[in-house]
This record gives structure tokens, sequence and C-alpha cells, in this order.
């Protein structure tokens, strides 16, 4: 009888190991990429045109994904006239 209470415990306890080991090990970081392309673009809203600037012809820009651990590339081309500063939250 001890013989077979040691070996379920010496199961029980490599499962555990195992099981521990699984859930310790970190998800893959991801890579993520985007391409921010810079516009002026005129827009009318009201009957009155104003010139905005607007990322892949949006505004406002496209939403960037990506979770903890991940890297993000964002190529960033500036077709506008003047310099542009991007920020995000």
């Amino acid at each position: 009888m001890a013989m077979k209470l040691d070996s379920y415990l010496q199961l029980f306890f490599l499962g555990c190991f195992y099981f521990s080991w699984f859930l310790s090990s970190p998800a893959e970081a991801a890579v993520r990429k985007y391409q921010f392309d810079i516009r002026v673009k005129n827009v009318s809203r009201l009957c009155h045109a104003k010139p905005i600037v607007t990322v892949n012809g949006r505004f406002p820009g496209p939403t960037v994904y990506a979770r903890e651990g991940d890297r993000v590339l964002v190529d960033v081309t500036n077709y506008a006239q003047y310099n542009i500063s991007i920020h995000w939250h």
C-alpha cells in the first residue's frame, strides 16, 4: 500500500510541476506593423471648407492594436508641406 501511495504522490507532484511550467511560460510577443501616410485634405463642414491633417485619408486616424509586450513599428510618410507631430494614448 505504501508503494502505491508513493507512486501516486510522485505522479501528483510531476503533474503539478508540468502544470505550473505551462502557466508560467510567457506568451510570445507580436510585432505590429503600421504604415501611416500623412496628408492634408480639404473637408467641408457646414458650407465651410477647412484643411485638416489625415492619416491614411482618415480623421481621426486608424486604431493601433497591441498587447503588453508587443513591439509596435509605425512607418510614417509625411506628404504634408509642414512638420507633423504624432502621439497616441
